[in-house]
């Protein structure tokens, strides 16, 4: 049975950032051709009214406690730990925001600040770039394995990278410095996954800028939700709902109910975990505890029935433990192993 989306995509196009900008729709499928023209998005709220949806918003308000204990209990993650005393070690203590102008000029353009910075942003892009691979969102988790998708999921976890970045207790000025090394790094990467995609070279910086408004518009509608409705569980849930069916599933009408709460579920936890739940010691060498993945197993179809076993998902690669699948900034594969730094053009077995 379909329902409605209860109007959180709607609100999301209307109290969100503004209308979409011309979008194409990002697959392997339809985007990448070089005589394509790309079909815009122009009139979010619009578009927004007349698609029906599938998730029943009345099965997500919590019967007792609170939302978020809730929302939590959707997910197989434990708790976040509460958040760890302030540090006393003079390498990690500080406020950045208070630094002198030559402190913070040392930051920017020394080459040891620089140094610093760069493999911060990179250890923090890398570990996000590993959790958004997973290869259980798109076996068991059902997320179409299609450009769009990949990178959505990617910019959620960039996103709450960004967030613990922006309340930083530990060194604020540095934290802004890293935030912008972190998305430059993202879209060297986003270049380098689109020109795997086989498109035309001259339409790469194209493709490129029309990402990048994608990407802004998402991490848009995150930063709204959880700033309008900061104290208002089940409309920020609808809020989410409506962001996670727009951007993870594309809007698809046969979505599952069952898989858009447990990522709103995702969602939720995680944004706890970054702000409040990693410790400052383990966020500034770049080690992240992102907790479990949703479990997937029981996740049940549209009639209430258990979902069988998902069978081999095409381009997706089941690597080794520690293997990560990365690309050259031309696009070409090859893998990475992230405990021996080993890399290889072959596949490892």
């Amino acid at each position: 049975m379909m329902h409605r989306l209860h109007g959180a995509a709607i609100a999301m196009g209307r109290r969100g950032c503004g209308a979409f900008v011309g979008i194409a729709r990002l697959d392997s499928r339809r985007t990448f051709s070089a005589t394509g023209r790309h079909s815009a998005l122009e009139n979010a709220g619009d578009n927004l009214i007349h698609r029906s949806a599938v998730v029943d918003l009345t099965r997500l308000r919590p019967t007792s406690g609170s939302a978020q204990a809730a929302l939590r209990s959707l997910s197989s993650a434990p708790s976040p730990s509460p958040p760890p005393p302030p540090t006393t070690d003079p390498t990690q203590a500080g406020d950045g925001g208070n630094k002198g102008i030559f402190g913070k000029i040392w930051d920017r353009y020394s080459f040891q600040g620089q140094q610093k910075r760069i493999i911060l942003g990179e250890r923090l892009f890398r570990s996000a770039q590993y959790r958004a691979n997973d290869p259980r969102w798109y076996q068991e988790g059902r997320i179409p394995y299609e450009f769009r998708p990949r990178h959505a999921l990617l910019t959620m976890h960039v996103w709450f990278l960004h967030k613990r970045l922006l309340a930083d207790r530990v060194d604020s000025h540095l934290a802004l410095l890293v935030q912008e090394e972190l998305f430059d790094i993202l879209w060297n990467d986003t270049r380098a996954r689109i020109r795997a995609e086989g498109v035309n070279e001259l339409t790469v910086n194209k493709h490129l800028k029309e990402v990048q408004e994608l990407t802004f518009l998402h991490c848009c509608h995150y930063d709204h939700a959880y700033q309008e409705f900061a104290n208002d569980d089940f409309s920020r849930l609808e809020e989410i709902v409506g962001i996670i069916w727009t951007y993870v599933l594309n809007k698809d009408e046969e979505a599952y109910p069952d898989l858009i709460q447990r990522l709103a579920a995702y969602v939720e936890y995680q944004y706890i975990n970054l702000l409040e739940g990693v410790p400052d010691s383990h966020f500034w060498e770049g080690r992240i505890p992102w907790g479990d993945i949703p479990e997937f197993d029981t996740m049940k179809d549209n009639n209430g029935k258990v979902l069988g076993k998902m069978g081999e998902v095409p381009g997706l690669d089941i690597l080794p433990k520690h293997w990560l699948k990365t690309l050259t900034d031309a696009g070409d594969k090859y893998y990475w192993n992230t405990e021996t730094n080993v890399t290889s053009w072959k596949k490892p077995s």
